[in-house]
């Protein structure tokens, strides 16, 4: 069967493979949709008005990583393969930041402050900028603004140093690394769409269409990081959560041990 026509992975013949795809992981995708709805009524039973600085942070940050999850599930489903990874890159950093606040209690500070030297960073990237249609923009940076943002001093952070903060440096090294390959584009990674010959010494063709290949490991993996960050938070918010994260995170972890197909591309 044809994995997608003249459409491509918007309509048309991906629906076809979507289906099977969703059919022959319908235990996986089960799971991820269960714990999607378990976060979801969790933000219904915690509504916004009550929340000290600590609660209102990792709030906003599981709030977000619940959206980044989502699409990476409707990425994976549809199989396309390199928007999957690039969200899920996104929701470990999301994860890293999450983790660092409960790790070590001094980060939550850290991390608030990096929005005023995000600030200092853009207004002088505006100020610089020649470009005319930017004019507007540059108009409103006088003296007073520029004085104002000179005399921010917050020192930026790194990723790693995040992950490191977070106790999940090794998750950094080796899952956050091979998935920026995808962000950046890198050469190892589009090597994904060359179809090469059985001695891997000429290209006879080019992959283009959904993949299964990363299926199991990428629903497997952030299910349980999701649900790992949905205990946390029932702690955050004098609620336990184990009954319902304990048993999803045990079928995600068996997904994960067991052997699954590979792509036959």
């Amino acid at each position: 069967m044809t994995l997608v026509d003249e459409d491509g992975f918007l309509r048309g013949q991906i629906h076809g493979w979507e289906a099977q795809h969703r059919s022959a992981n319908e235990e996986l995708f089960s799971l991820a949709e269960t714990l999607n709805r378990e976060c979801h009524s969790f933000i219904g039973r915690h509504e916004v008005g009550t929340f000290e600085s600590h609660q209102l942070t990792t709030m906003v940050l599981f709030v977000r990583l619940l959206e980044l999850y989502q699409g990476v599930v409707l990425q994976v489903s549809r199989g396309l393969r390199a928007p999957s990874r690039i969200l899920f890159r996104a929701f470990l950093e999301a994860y890293f930041h999450f983790e660092a606040i409960h790790n070590d209690p001094t980060y939550l500070l850290v991390y608030l402050d990096q929005f005023e030297l995000e600030r200092k960073k853009l207004i002088k990237r505006i100020r610089r900028t020649t470009d005319a249609s930017l004019e507007d923009l540059r108009r409103p940076i006088d003296a007073t603004l520029i004085a104002e943002i000179e005399s921010i001093n917050v020192p930026g952070i790194t990723v790693e140093e995040v992950a490191k903060r977070a106790g999940r440096h090794s998750m950094y090294v080796t899952a956050y690394a091979i998935l920026s390959r995808a962000v950046h584009s890198s050469a190892a990674d589009i090597e994904d769409h060359l179809v090469l010959d059985d001695k891997r010494n000429a290209i006879v063709g080019f992959r283009y269409g959904p993949s299964e290949l990363e299926t199991v490991r990428t629903l497997g993996l952030i299910g349980v990081s999701l649900a790992e960050v949905l205990e946390q938070m029932g702690k955050d918010f004098n609620e336990d959560m184990t009954l319902v994260t304990n048993p999803l995170r045990v079928s995600f972890e068996s997904h994960l041990r067991t052997p699954h197909q590979v792509d036959p591309r």
